[in-house]
Formats: C-alpha cells, sequence, structure tokens
C-alpha cells in the first residue's frame, strides 16, 4: 500500500515526463504523457461505434414495433436486435479502455481526440525512481516510476548496551533516510 510501481496499460512513445527523483506527488498527478496511433484509432473507433449505435437503435426500435404489430417478420427484427446489442457491447468495451488509459471519455464521445494519454501517480508520496527517458518506447507493464508513501515508515534502531540508559520510552528521536 505505501508503494507503487507506476506503468501503462498500452505501449507508447514518451512525450513528457514532468517529475525527477524525489519530487512529491499527490495521487492521480501527472507523471508522463505517452502518445501512439493507436490511442488516435481507439477514439476515432469509438466515435464511430457510437454515431453506428444511434442509427441502430433507431432500426431495432422501428423493426421491433413492426414486428409487434406483424407487419416484418421475425428474422428482421431479430437481425436489428442482434446488430443493436452488439454494436452497443462494443461501444461500452471501448468507453470502458478509453477510461481506463485516463481519457475524458465524454469529450471524446463528443468528437474531441486526444494524441497522448496521461500516466498518473496512484498513490501519494515520492518519486523514487523515473526509469524512462524521452522518445522511449514504453511496453506495457514497464515499470515507468516508482512511488513511495513514507508517511507511515516503520524503523527499527540498534542501540548500544553502554547507551541503553539514554533512551526513555516517549523520546523523540531524529533519523534520515538515504
Amino acid at each position: 500500500q505505501d508503494r507503487a510501481r507506476i506503468s501503462p496499460f498500452i505501449g507508447g512513445n514518451v512525450k513528457a515526463i514532468y517529475v525527477i527523483e524525489g519530487d512529491k506527488v499527490k495521487k492521480g498527478q501527472i507523471l508522463a504523457l505517452l502518445e501512439h496511433p493507436d490511442y488516435i484509432q481507439l477514439q476515432q473507433e469509438l466515435q464511430q461505434q457510437s454515431s453506428q449505435l444511434d442509427y441502430l437503435k433507431q432500426e431495432y426500435e422501428r423493426k421491433k414495433e413492426l414486428y409487434e404489430q406483424e407487419v416484418s417478420s421475425g428474422r428482421e427484427f431479430q437481425r436489428a436486435r442482434s446488430e443493436y446489442l452488439s454494436t452497443e457491447s462494443a461501444v461500452n468495451g471501448l468507453q470502458s479502455k478509453l477510461k481506463l488509459l485516463g481519457f475524458d471519455v465524454d469529450k471524446v464521445m463528443k468528437g474531441e481526440i486526444f494524441s497522448a494519454v496521461p500516466i498518473r501517480s496512484r498513490i501519494k508520496g515520492f518519486v523514487n525512481d523515473v526509469n524512462t527517458t524521452l522518445g522511449d518506447y514504453v511496453e506495457p507493464q514497464f515499470d515507468m516510476f516508482e512511488i513511495t508513501d513514507n508517511s507511515r515508515t516503520h524503523v527499527d534502531f540498534r542501540v548500544y548496551e553502554k547507551d541503553i540508559y539514554k533512551v526513555k520510552e516517549g523520546q523523540k528521536v531524529y533519523f534520515t533516510v538515504a
């Protein structure tokens, strides 16, 4: 809980790095940006499938009404229903995937296309390691950053026998971490 390795869900090229080792970060803070043509393609797919979904929903409702009035065949109704539900599933999957990547899905649905994905800190703490540089291609699950929260540090001290009388319960102790 006090340490996090930050890695992307899908690969990309490092466009920007906003932190260096030792920086204090907040949960959700953007550490870096990744870019890749696949990100743009996913957003375009969502927009296309979403507009297709509107049409298929109207077609499904029309065929359903005709089927219920016994004007249309069951086959046409079932095909319309199948296409609608299949496209709805595809849209939901793409939305979930883009949310997982850190995109604002509402803006994407309104027509915006983002070329870069933000890599965010999952915990508050300090940056221990930055394992990437600008322009690097980062594979999925590659540990780009390591963040450690030192607010609840457990420390063990050794006291020499001859100095034990100097230590009292409740005494303040100052120490530094390398």
